[in-house]
């Protein structure tokens, strides 16, 4: 049995990994802290486990063996560095960190403690992306060219208890934007449906609409369009928006010298398209609208690589190699030039 503790309490840890973890029947819910003890508080009530009033508490309790990060990715590294050299293994939330430097003391941290350290790129778990990544290794389209991915919502203050004062809109807490906040969804997604690394970018990322409470523009990006070159030659664009307001706005397009696979059309979640004319339809047992929060199995994955001590399903080096990439994205959307990524 694993004994984790929740590190911030907010929508993403009530919404996916609290519900998650409670049916993982290898874990346990040892507490919760947040800054905020009334929300702590809260899920205690709801789901068991003790309100803690501290973070060196949680990490002087030998009832928890790992925490799970579920607070403003400015913070990721430090709760993540700390809980690691305390001995206790880590699930972080994407993105991993605010730059590639403090993803590198994760990385290392992890090495020197022996302990696991996971990122939460759960989208990895959808099956229509997992059927692509299938489809592509077997060759279905031929050899890859080209990809769009697109993903929007309507903007996190929707979902956030504190408005258009969440701490996304806030660059000292959130570092970025949109392109961190939604993109590092799809940037780790198609680098591993690819199996490729990314080359360079070019990208451009406005402020168009997102305002703070009092109705000046937000400092950090709403929209972000971006493309990118991997290095076994593919061409992709990554589109994201926090602007959004209605309709299908996650669908990717994988174009091959023998045919394209769309993901999420409105009519079947796969589809594709051969260069002969013929057509194949995916479907699957659960295919939730996107406005539907979707649970997937990256917390029981976290605990049974703990317990089964194997590598994390995202290591912390892939979650590394998406900050890079954002790097280079803010690099060039402030030079509106391509920008090399560093490896």
């Amino acid at each position: 049995m694993v004994g984790i503790a929740i590190i911030g309490c907010g929508g993403i840890a009530r919404n996916r990994h609290i519900p998650a973890l409670s049916m993982v029947p290898e874990a346990r819910l040892a507490g919760f802290y947040n800054r905020t003890r009334a929300r702590a508080e809260e899920c205690a009530s709801g789901f068991g486990g003790k309100v803690y009033e501290s973070f060196e508490e949680v990490l002087s309790d030998p009832q928890v063996d790992a925490v799970v990060v579920c607070t403003a990715a400015r913070s990721h590294c430090d709760y993540t560095v700390r809980a690691l050299l305390a001995g206790k293994h880590v699930l972080c939330e994407k993105p991993m960190a605010v730059t590639a430097k403090d993803c590198e003391k994760m990385v290392e941290a992890a090495k020197k403690s022996g302990k696991k350290l996971m990122i939460s790129h759960n989208q990895r778990r959808y099956e229509p992306h997992r059927k692509a990544k299938e489809l592509l290794e077997k060759g279905e389209i031929g050899r890859l060219l080209t990809f769009r991915t697109f993903l929007g919502i309507k903007g996190p203050e929707y979902a956030s208890v504190y408005g258009n004062n969440n701490a996304y809109f806030n660059k000292e807490e959130s570092g970025r934007g949109v392109m961190s906040d939604v993109g590092s969804h799809r940037i780790d997604l198609m680098r591993w449906m690819t199996g490729a690394e990314y080359d360079r970018v070019f990208t451009y990322a406005p402020t168009l609409e997102k305002t703070k409470p009092d109705g000046s523009l937000i400092d950090v990006d709403d929209n972000s369009m971006s493309i990118v070159e991997m290095d076994n030659g593919v061409v992709g664009l990554i589109v994201n928006s926090w602007t959004s307001m209605g309709g299908e706005d996650r669908i990717t397009r994988l174009f091959g010298t023998e045919g394209t696979i769309t993901l999420y059309r409105q009519d079947h979640p796969v589809v594709v398209e051969y260069k002969d004319g013929t057509t194949a339809y995916y479907d699957f047992p659960e295919n939730p609208d996107q406005s539907q929060t979707v649970l997937t199995d990256i917390d029981r994955l976290f605990v049974e690589a703990i317990e089964k001590d194997t590598e994390p399903f995202v290591t912390g080096e892939d979650g590394l190699a998406v900050i890079r990439l954002l790097d280079a994205m803010d690099e060039s959307n402030k030079t509106g030039q391509w920008v090399k990524v560093k490896q």
